[in-house]
Protein backbone atom coordinates (compact mmCIF):
# COMPACT_ATOMS: atom_id res chain seq x y z
CA UNK A 1 0.00 0.00 0.00
CA UNK A 2 1.46 3.40 -0.88
CA UNK A 3 0.94 5.40 2.44
CA UNK A 4 2.31 8.12 0.74
CA UNK A 5 -0.78 8.71 -2.16
CA UNK A 6 -3.80 7.76 0.72
CA UNK A 7 -2.16 10.65 2.72
CA UNK A 8 -2.34 12.81 -0.15
CA UNK A 9 -5.98 11.98 -1.27
CA UNK A 10 -6.50 12.53 2.32
CA UNK A 11 -5.93 15.71 2.34
CA UNK A 12 -7.06 16.56 -0.86
CA UNK A 13 -10.51 15.89 0.32
CA UNK A 14 -10.97 19.05 2.31
CA UNK A 15 -7.53 21.03 0.92
CA UNK A 16 -8.17 20.09 -3.07
CA UNK A 17 -5.38 21.29 -5.09
CA UNK A 18 -3.70 22.58 -2.55
CA UNK A 19 -2.28 19.46 -1.45
CA UNK A 20 -1.76 18.10 -4.86
CA UNK A 21 1.67 16.27 -4.75
CA UNK A 22 2.63 16.01 -0.67
CA UNK A 23 2.55 12.33 -1.14
CA UNK A 24 6.41 12.64 -0.53
CA UNK A 25 5.50 14.70 2.77
CA UNK A 26 4.07 12.11 4.68
CA UNK A 27 7.79 10.43 5.06
CA UNK A 28 8.83 13.62 6.70
CA UNK A 29 7.37 13.36 10.42
CA UNK A 30 7.71 17.34 10.85
CA UNK A 31 5.74 17.97 7.44
CA UNK A 32 3.25 15.04 7.87
CA UNK A 33 2.34 16.89 11.44
CA UNK A 34 1.67 20.14 10.15
CA UNK A 35 -0.57 18.88 7.15
CA UNK A 36 -2.20 16.49 9.80
CA UNK A 37 -3.19 19.39 12.65
CA UNK A 38 -4.78 21.26 9.14
CA UNK A 39 -7.94 19.09 8.77
CA UNK A 40 -8.50 19.01 12.50
CA UNK A 41 -8.27 22.73 12.50
CA UNK A 42 -11.35 22.71 10.02
CA UNK A 43 -12.89 20.15 11.37
CA UNK A 44 -12.92 22.01 14.33
CA UNK A 45 -14.48 24.76 12.53
CA UNK A 46 -17.17 22.46 10.47
CA UNK A 47 -18.04 21.02 13.82
CA UNK A 48 -18.58 24.44 15.62
CA UNK A 49 -20.80 25.43 12.71
CA UNK A 50 -22.96 22.25 13.03
CA UNK A 51 -26.54 22.19 13.75
CA UNK A 52 -26.68 19.43 16.66
CA UNK A 53 -27.04 19.28 20.00
CA UNK A 54 -25.25 21.01 22.82
CA UNK A 55 -23.61 17.91 23.84
CA UNK A 56 -22.94 16.56 20.57
CA UNK A 57 -20.84 19.51 19.65
CA UNK A 58 -18.80 19.50 23.05
CA UNK A 59 -17.86 15.70 22.51
CA UNK A 60 -17.27 16.04 18.82
CA UNK A 61 -14.64 19.44 19.60
CA UNK A 62 -13.71 17.23 22.53
CA UNK A 63 -12.38 14.33 20.46
CA UNK A 64 -10.47 16.99 17.67
CA UNK A 65 -8.91 19.02 20.24
CA UNK A 66 -7.73 15.12 21.78
CA UNK A 67 -6.59 14.34 18.14
CA UNK A 68 -4.84 17.62 17.83
CA UNK A 69 -2.82 17.12 21.01
CA UNK A 70 -1.63 13.68 20.36
CA UNK A 71 -0.82 14.79 16.59
CA UNK A 72 1.67 17.26 17.96
CA UNK A 73 4.81 15.54 19.15
CA UNK A 74 3.69 12.06 17.43
CA UNK A 75 7.02 10.60 15.27
CA UNK A 76 4.59 7.79 14.05
CA UNK A 77 1.06 7.71 14.66
CA UNK A 78 0.15 5.88 17.82
CA UNK A 79 -2.78 3.27 18.57
CA UNK A 80 -3.94 6.29 20.94
CA UNK A 81 -4.66 8.29 17.91
CA UNK A 82 -6.15 5.60 15.99
CA UNK A 83 -8.95 4.77 18.72
CA UNK A 84 -9.62 8.29 19.03
CA UNK A 85 -10.48 9.04 15.42
CA UNK A 86 -12.71 5.68 15.31
CA UNK A 87 -14.31 7.44 18.46
CA UNK A 88 -14.65 10.68 16.42
CA UNK A 89 -15.91 8.65 13.41
CA UNK A 90 -18.77 7.25 15.50
CA UNK A 91 -19.63 10.17 16.89
CA UNK A 92 -20.23 12.20 13.70
CA UNK A 93 -22.15 9.00 12.48
CA UNK A 94 -24.39 9.57 16.07
CA UNK A 95 -23.51 6.98 18.60
CA UNK A 96 -22.87 8.44 21.91
CA UNK A 97 -22.83 7.14 26.06
CA UNK A 98 -20.46 4.32 25.80
CA UNK A 99 -24.21 1.53 25.48
CA UNK A 100 -24.01 1.57 21.67
CA UNK A 101 -27.14 3.64 21.11
CA UNK A 102 -27.06 5.83 17.93
CA UNK A 103 -28.61 9.07 19.65
CA UNK A 104 -28.12 11.37 16.93
CA UNK A 105 -28.61 10.86 13.14
CA UNK A 106 -27.21 12.20 10.71
CA UNK A 107 -28.77 14.42 7.73
CA UNK A 108 -27.33 15.68 4.90
CA UNK A 109 -28.43 18.45 2.41
CA UNK A 110 -26.99 20.68 -0.69
CA UNK A 111 -27.43 23.97 -0.80
CA UNK A 112 -28.09 25.42 -4.34
CA UNK A 113 -24.83 26.86 -4.52
CA UNK A 114 -23.21 23.07 -3.28
CA UNK A 115 -25.59 21.51 -5.46
CA UNK A 116 -24.08 23.62 -8.65
CA UNK A 117 -20.66 22.84 -7.58
CA UNK A 118 -21.02 19.34 -7.71
CA UNK A 119 -22.83 19.28 -10.96
CA UNK A 120 -19.91 21.11 -12.58
CA UNK A 121 -17.37 19.04 -10.65
CA UNK A 122 -19.36 15.47 -12.13
CA UNK A 123 -18.66 16.44 -15.42
CA UNK A 124 -22.62 17.87 -16.23
CA UNK A 125 -23.62 20.64 -18.13
CA UNK A 126 -23.04 24.14 -16.16
CA UNK A 127 -26.41 25.51 -17.60
CA UNK A 128 -27.92 22.57 -16.27
CA UNK A 129 -28.96 24.60 -13.11
CA UNK A 130 -30.37 27.25 -15.29
CA UNK A 131 -32.56 24.40 -16.86
CA UNK A 132 -33.51 23.09 -13.41
CA UNK A 133 -34.48 26.40 -12.24
CA UNK A 134 -36.40 27.45 -15.46
CA UNK A 135 -38.37 23.48 -14.55
CA UNK A 136 -38.54 23.92 -11.28
CA UNK A 137 -40.68 27.80 -11.71
CA UNK A 138 -43.01 25.43 -14.23
CA UNK A 139 -43.44 22.62 -11.66
CA UNK A 140 -44.55 25.47 -9.16
CA UNK A 141 -46.83 27.66 -11.77
CA UNK A 142 -48.47 23.43 -12.45
CA UNK A 143 -48.78 23.04 -8.81
CA UNK A 144 -50.28 26.41 -8.08
CA UNK A 145 -52.55 25.97 -11.00
CA UNK A 146 -54.05 22.43 -9.67
CA UNK A 147 -54.13 23.99 -5.92
CA UNK A 148 -56.52 26.45 -7.54
CA UNK A 149 -58.56 24.27 -9.53
CA UNK A 150 -58.96 22.25 -6.42
CA UNK A 151 -60.62 25.34 -5.04
CA UNK A 152 -58.20 26.71 -2.83
CA UNK A 153 -57.64 30.38 -2.87
CA UNK A 154 -54.28 32.11 -2.62
CA UNK A 155 -53.56 32.71 0.84
CA UNK A 156 -54.18 28.76 1.51
CA UNK A 157 -52.08 28.14 -1.57
CA UNK A 158 -49.44 30.48 0.11
CA UNK A 159 -49.87 28.23 3.04
CA UNK A 160 -49.23 24.75 1.40
CA UNK A 161 -46.25 26.27 -0.22
CA UNK A 162 -44.59 27.84 2.75
CA UNK A 163 -44.38 31.29 1.01
CA UNK A 164 -46.44 34.06 0.72
CA UNK A 165 -49.81 34.79 -1.29
CA UNK A 166 -47.99 38.19 -2.87
CA UNK A 167 -45.84 35.78 -4.27
CA UNK A 168 -48.58 33.01 -5.26
CA UNK A 169 -49.98 36.00 -6.89
CA UNK A 170 -47.35 36.36 -8.73
CA UNK A 171 -46.49 32.61 -10.29
CA UNK A 172 -50.24 33.23 -11.27
CA UNK A 173 -49.79 36.43 -13.46
CA UNK A 174 -46.99 35.01 -14.76
CA UNK A 175 -48.36 32.44 -16.28
CA UNK A 176 -51.23 34.55 -17.17
CA UNK A 177 -48.75 36.77 -19.20
CA UNK A 178 -47.18 33.79 -20.69
CA UNK A 179 -50.33 32.19 -21.89
CA UNK A 180 -51.44 35.25 -23.21
CA UNK A 181 -48.06 36.07 -25.48
CA UNK A 182 -48.41 32.09 -26.73
CA UNK A 183 -51.71 32.68 -27.83
CA UNK A 184 -50.84 36.28 -29.46
CA UNK A 185 -47.88 34.72 -31.20
CA UNK A 186 -50.08 31.70 -32.10
CA UNK A 187 -52.77 34.18 -33.78
CA UNK A 188 -50.28 36.32 -36.05
CA UNK A 189 -49.07 33.29 -37.80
Amino acid sequence: MDTGMEFEVAMRLLFGEKAYHIAGSELNPASRREWLQKPVRKLLRVVNDLDTTPRHKQVLMSELEAVSKLLKGAEDPSWELVYRLLRLIMQLLGYDFLRGSRCHTVTYHQTPEQHRTSVVLNGGDPMQIYYDQKNAVAVRQQVIERLKREGLDDFKISLVLNTTEYEVKQVRATRLLQRTRRKRRASER
